[in-house]
Parts: structure tokens; C-alpha cells; sequence
């Protein structure tokens, strides 16, 4: 089942009891980064993508296939640091899938239980 898309990148979120569908759903500032992604599906399926941004708790991506909300995925990518590149494989489970446009889904996803290493590339990520 598709759901809809999140709020823009430069909302917060306001996850209160009784918030209307019109408060953002995000907890953390998010950066636009735009780099590939190589998402591995438990069960053995991959998709390509194209990481749309990035928060602490997750990411969003597009790819040219849906991916079901509540599959559990590795995603490998780039992440571009001032230092230099690193290459990060962060499990995370896509919570929600939106046809966007003719062979075009943005999926978000959020991080499941990230190496300490890769929870501190991230926060350098954000600065």
C-alpha cells in the first residue's frame, strides 16, 4: 500500500498526541544530499536509487520500484565527509513508498539500530 509523501525537507516535526495531518512528522533537521544507493531487501531483491536526503533517523530515496513499507533493507552508499568519502551500509526499514512520476517511488527510510561509527558519520554529515 503506497501512503503519502513526507512533508518538505525544511519542516520539523511535531509528533504531539492530537497533532492535525498538517504538522510535520519529522524529529530531526535533514540535509539534501543527492548521491546513489545500492538497497539490498531482506529476501534477497536489490534496488538502485538515488538518496534524496538525510537525517539521524533516516533517509529518503527514490527508485524506479516501489518498496513495501515494513521491509528491512541495507543501504550502501557514499557518504561525502569533509575528510573524504565513506562508504556506510545502514540497515533500515522503509516506512512508507510514494509513487512519484512514470517509474519513479520515493521511499523513506529509517535506520535501524546503526554502528556507532556510522551514527558518528552521519552526525558529521549533518555538521
Amino acid at each position: 500500500m503506497m501512503s503519502s509523501a513526507p512533508p518538505p525537507a525544511s519542516q520539523d516535526t511535531d509528533q504531539r498526541p492530537g497533532a492535525s495531518p498538517t504538522d510535520s512528522r519529522r524529529r530531526h533537521d535533514r540535509i539534501n544530499l543527492s548521491c546513489p544507493v545500492q538497497v539490498q531487501i531482506k529476501g534477497g531483491l536489490e534496488r538502485q536509487g538515488l538518496v534524496q536526503d538525510l537525517s539521524l533517523q533516516g533517509l529518503s530515496l527514490i527508485t524506479a520500484r516501489p518498496i513495501e513499507p515494513g521491509s528491512r533493507c541495507l543501504l550502501q552508499f557514499d557518504l561525502p565527509l569533509p575528510g573524504g568519502i565513506r562508504q556506510v551500509a545502514l540497515p533500515a526499514k522503509a516506512v512508507y513508498s510514494s509513487y512519484t512520476g512514470p517509474g519513479a517511488f520515493r521511499i523513506g527510510m529509517l535506520f535501524m539500530a546503526l554502528a556507532p561509527e556510522d551514527q558518528a558519520a552521519v552526525r558529521d554529515m549533518l555538521g
